[in-house]
Order: C-alpha cells, then structure tokens, then sequence
C-alpha cells in the first residue's frame, strides 16, 4: 500500500476564491447528499484577512450559508475560527468522488493557497494515477507519493475533552488571569502573591491550582512532542 497526496484546485469553489489571503484551512467534518454539502471547517487567518475571508466564502457561488461558531485571536496577529457551512454543487466535490471511485482518504482535507490537499491510500501507482484521473477539476497534482502506509500523528479529541474536563473552572479562571498578567513569562511579571490578590484567593490556593493544572497539562503536551517529534 501507499499513500498520495493530491493537490486540486475546484475552480470557482470558495477554497480557490480565498487563495489570495493569508488563510489555511482544515476540513474537520462533513456530509454529503448528492451535491448537497455540509461541512465544518477550521481555519487560521491573518487578523488583518479574516473579515474578507469570511465575506468571500459566504458570497461564493455555491456556498448557501455560512455559520461562524467559533473564533479566537491569538498572540501572533492571526484568527482561528470555526465555519459550518452548506453549498451546493454543480458536481461532486473532490471527497465525493474520491470516495464514490473507491479511494481511501486519509487525514482531513487541507485547504491552502486556493487548493485542496488530499491525501489517500491507494494499493500502487497505477491506483494513483486512476485517481488523477477521475478527478477531473481544473487542476489535479500529485506532490507525493510515500511508498508504505503513512499516517500523520494528529491530536486525540477523545483526549483533549478528558484534559478540559479534569481541569475546573477555578483552575482555568486562574491560568487564564496568570496568562493575562505575564506571570508565566520571563521575566516574570507578576508574582504568586499578586495573581493570588487578583483573583482573590489565597497564594497557597493559588500555588495548588497552578500544580494542578501542570500535573494534567504537561504528560499530555509531552506525550505529542514525542509523538511528533517521532
């Protein structure tokens, strides 16, 4: 077995409409009913691109509606944000076919530079290239081929939910204040006794809250760094 990933660009689709902004993206769900779509998408924006990321997308063609459930500025000047959106399609979409032809995807979909990156497991390279040729968009690429099974790490949602539920909302008010006042950066900012008095709460509250938070934080951000790194 071996894995591709397929380079494609859907002409006129909202992901080759935002190829012009600093934008990647991710599909992280999806459904399909004849050319019926319904999908939820992750994407990272420049700040200064994200009001006409989402504008563009929501006046594409094909996009019936548009719906943000999620955003978050970071540090670096960029935006993440969570879209579900509808569209329907005057054909079927990249996925679609990949899956109707008998193509294994594997990973999420990744949405960069107004292309969609596939990435499927095919049994040699005569299935790739059938596969090419199946996919009969306006451009159609195949930028590797890795000759065994290849899957890329990825975070464990399972994980993640057991992380944010073993962590209270005292706990997450306090690293998120400790955050806020520079206590962890260094040079420290603030000390203990301060992001106690801030949060009103005793230091000794506050040092066990802050352990606690690193007793479940650090093993699971440890075990990806190797996992990664691996």
């Amino acid at each position: 077995m071996i894995t591709a990933t397929l380079k494609i660009r859907y002409a006129d689709d909202w992901v080759s409409n935002i190829g012009e902004y600093d934008v990647v993206g991710r599909g992280v769900a999806s459904s399909f009913r004849d050319r019926q779509f319904l999908g939820i998408t992750s994407l990272d924006v420049a700040a200064a691109d994200y009001a006409d990321v989402i504008e563009t997308m929501r006046g594409n063609e094909y996009v019936s509606s548009l719906d943000v459930l999620e955003t978050y500025d970071t540090d670096d000047g960029r935006v993440l944000c969570t879209v579900l959106t509808r569209c329907l399609y005057p054909s079927y979409t990249p996925l679609q076919i990949a899956l109707l032809e008998g193509f294994i995807p594997l990973e999420y979909v990744e949405y960069r530079d107004g292309y969609e990156y596939l990435q499927i497991l095919a049994e040699n390279r005569d299935q790739v290239s059938n596969a090419v040729s199946a996919l009969d968009f306006e451009t159609v690429e195949v930028v590797r081929i890795v000759s065994e099974f290849e899957r890329r790490p990825g975070v464990s949602l399972l994980g993640w939910q057991r992380l944010v539920g073993s962590i209270s909302e005292d706990e997450r008010e306090l690293v998120a204040a400790a955050l806020e006042n520079g206590y962890f950066r260094i040079p420290r900012e603030m000390s203990l006794a301060d992001l106690a008095d801030e949060t009103g709460v005793a230091k000794s509250t506050a040092s066990k809250r802050l352990r606690n938070v690193e007793r479940q934080v650090i093993p699971y951000v440890t075990k990806y760094l190797r996992t990664f790194s691996n």
